[in-house]
């Protein structure tokens, strides 16, 4: 069948005559031509589409029907400098929008409590037209690092919420589920309930219920309903979508003469015992799609007997066991393919050797047996529960070490690497002794498997997707750790660039798309040269491309000058042209925060201009709000917990960003437990597996 509709990119003049509008044309066509064959209705997609590229936007997009709005770099792109991060950025933003054409515009909800299933529903699946017009992008993939992991973080605190949230009665209650549970969670919830039904009945479900209410606002349960055979889906999704937080699978595996015997026991999770958490209902219980292979061979130890045996049942209560007679197994994986949103706990009765170490030894023995998800799934719990102090953190570094002594290189498994460091790193940098050993520990396990800077930084034409993309992590983690090599390469790189480059001329500048940021933030992060970091502000300024101006800013925020960083926050405040953008100012708040020099401007600037920050940009402003995440993740002390306490006793009224004070002092309780009974666990696991 052919469906006629009109896709138009508005745009500045020279990027559109420059042919940067192409990307997002194609992708709205693709994504437009795929939803509709996946929902199998057309009569919600508008004759004329109209893409608005707005100069100064606060939102990355917003779905208004046949007119949508987006950042710049959300639909301007020249492939020459943007990097495949920025690309894939672009595409998921554009598919998202498009999604609303069907939930949002379709059909909407019909009250706030439940935008997450227009918001979630868009976020889950517009990763699906790029299996089919981009596979080698493996976007599906990706939503862990997206998508599950972070927001499994952000949940794990008692100031989280739930998805569906009651009583929502003001401008400020709307604004503040803008916010990654509504987003990440109900998408990673909505993958869980796709896997667990499969891809046609979900798929189907979503059309019926679309059908059912064309134009019309739509019940959730009507969808999730007809989902299920044996269980209500409506009781399933009750408990993922009405109650905060998730729980933790406890399995405990024993085996006698008779077989073997597993036990699941669930509990809600907590990421910190120093959270205040008596508030929250210590019985409740999740429905929890259990799916475990198993292994070993109780007789004879043999680690990699991989049995055809599985568990496949839902969890209804708190513990329930099951027996496999006649079977010796020495372990079981279970949330196969990291389908659950749940973490586990392994423990066995068979000897002194952890289920992690069963793990590494099989990664090691059979790596291919674990799917790429599962491997990114045991690097996840790992490092979860050695941040709460359930498992020591030797265990996840020998994960880690295993992945590599096979030389994986799955981008996904990296990046999950990558974000659980990077949250160790806002700590330990500020703790010398282990800072240096934690650096020297990630940079091996990048050059470990032989690969060099030269090698990183080579630009081959048979590069696929995936090897871009971890090149441009692999560069960049390097820089993070401070690496000498990198630094100097860096620094090297970016005096090799003409200056014309940074005055609007086209000129080749033989860097890699995918290094150009790390090689901008690197050189100023490590050069205190003023000339540099003015050109690079001007840069900020006058760049034609919007990607260009991103690096940029984050580029001119990690300088450790102090001078200079104030005077960026100064002007920030500032409105009129050739000043920091609106959209722009509170990300420069957090990219400076994430090194120790910029937190304290960052912080100091915050609360001593807050009553400034809400005249000009209002409480209702949820970034206002959330910005306060952004500036205390790393805060380590009493001291700063006494600061934001008082801020916030001064300037009671939080409007928009009342969870994000709550989820900020969170944050800094767990930091400050983390440093004084965990840091001693990840030295001596460092000290344990590379020596002191």
């Amino acid at each position: 069948m052919i469906y006629l509709f009109k896709i138009t990119v508005w745009a500045r003049r020279e990027p559109t005559v420059k042919g940067h509008t192409a990307l997002a044309l194609e992708v709205a066509l693709n994504s437009v031509s795929f939803f509709i064959d996946y929902f199998n209705i057309s009569e919600s997609v508008t004759p004329k589409i109209d893409l608005l590229a707005v100069p100064d936007f606060a939102s990355g997009a917003m779905e208004n029907w046949g007119l949508v709005s987006f950042r710049e770099d959300r639909i301007i792109f020249n492939d020459k400098i943007a990097s495949i991060i920025q690309k894939q950025q672009l595409g998921e933003t554009m598919a998202h929008e498009i999604v609303h054409f069907w939930f949002g515009n379709y059909v909407t909800c019909k009250w706030w409590d439940n935008l997450w299933l227009n918001e979630a529903m868009a976020t889950w699946l517009s990763y699906k037209p790029f299996k089919v017009y981009y596979p080698d992008w493996n976007m599906e993939l990706q939503a862990l690092t997206e998508e599950v992991i972070p927001v499994m973080w952000d949940d794990a605190k008692p100031s989280s919420h739930p998805i569906v949230v009651q009583n929502v009665t003001s401008a400020a209650d709307i604004t503040s589920l803008f916010d990654s549970i509504t987003y990440s969670k109900g998408a990673s919830i909505l993958r869980m309930l796709e896997k667990i039904v499969g891809s046609n009945t979900f798929r189907d479900g979503l059309r019926d219920y679309l059908k059912m209410n064309a134009f019309d606002i739509g019940d959730p349960s009507i969808f999730y309903n007809n989902l299920f055979k044996n269980i209500s889906g409506e009781k399933f999704m009750k408990n993922w979508l009405e109650e905060l937080n998730y729980p933790i699978l406890h399995v405990d595996l024993k085996v006698n003469n008779n077989g073997t015997y597993i036990t699941f026991n669930q509990s809600r999770f907590i990421i910190s015992n120093a959270l205040d958490s008596s508030n929250l209902n210590s019985n409740y219980r999740w429905m929890i799609n259990i799916q475990c292979v198993l292994g070993g061979n109780y007789s004879d130890s043999d680690i990699t007997n991989l049995g055809e045996d599985t568990i496949d049942f839902i969890l209804e209560t708190e513990q329930e066991t099951q027996f496999l007679p006649g079977k010796f197994y020495t372990w079981t994986k279970c949330n196969r393919d990291f389908q659950g949103f749940f973490v586990t706990k392994y423990s066995s009765d068979l000897s002194t050797v952890s289920s992690w170490q069963r793990f590494s030894s099989v990664l090691e023995a059979e790596p291919t047996f674990f799917s790429d998800e599962d491997k990114v799934n045991l690097l996840q719990d790992s490092f979860l529960l050695a941040y709460k102090g359930l498992i020591d953190y030797i265990e996840p570094l020998r994960i880690l070490s295993s992945l590599i002594n096979v030389k994986s290189k799955q981008f996904v498994i990296w990046c999950a690497f990558q974000w659980h460091w990077d949250v160790i790193t806002d700590l330990v940098q500020h703790l010398p002794n282990t800072w240096t050993k934690f650096k020297d520990f990630a940079i091996k396990q990048i050059l470990s498997s032989g690969t060099t800077v030269d090698d990183i930084l080579e630009i081959n034409s048979t590069d696929d997707h995936n090897t871009k993309l971890l090149k441009g992590l692999q560069f960049a983690f390097l820089c993070r750790m401070g690496y000498k090599d990198v630094v100097e390469r860096a620094s090297a790189l970016f005096k090799s660039i003409p200056i014309e480059y940074f005055n609007g001329t086209n000129v080749d500048i033989n860097i890699g798309a995918d290094f150009l940021s790390t090689v901008y933030i690197c050189h100023l992060k490590n050069d205190d040269n003023e000339t540099d970091w003015n050109m690079m502000y001007n840069y900020y300024k006058t760049a034609v491309a919007p990607q260009e101006q991103t690096r940029a800013l984050v580029a001119i925020s990690s300088t450790n000058n102090k001078e200079r960083l104030n005077r960026l926050l100064n002007e920030g405040l500032e409105s009129g042209p050739k000043k920091i953008k609106r959209q722009d100012f509170f990300a420069l708040l957090a990219y400076m925060s994430r090194h120790p020099t910029g937190r304290q401007v960052a912080w100091t600037f915050y609360k001593n201009n807050f009553q400034k920050l809400v005249n000009i940009f209002t409480l209702e402003n949820r970034r206002l709000g959330t910005t306060i995440n952004a500036i205390a993740r790393s805060f380590q002390n009493e001291s700063y917990l006494e600061e934001m306490n008082q801020l916030f006793s001064d300037y009671p009224n939080a409007g928009a960003g009342a969870s994000a004070r709550k989820q900020a002092i969170d944050q800094v309780n767990m930091n400050i437990e983390w440093v004084r009974s965990r840091e001693q666990s990840l030295l001596h696991a460092l000290e344990t597996l590379y020596g002191s």
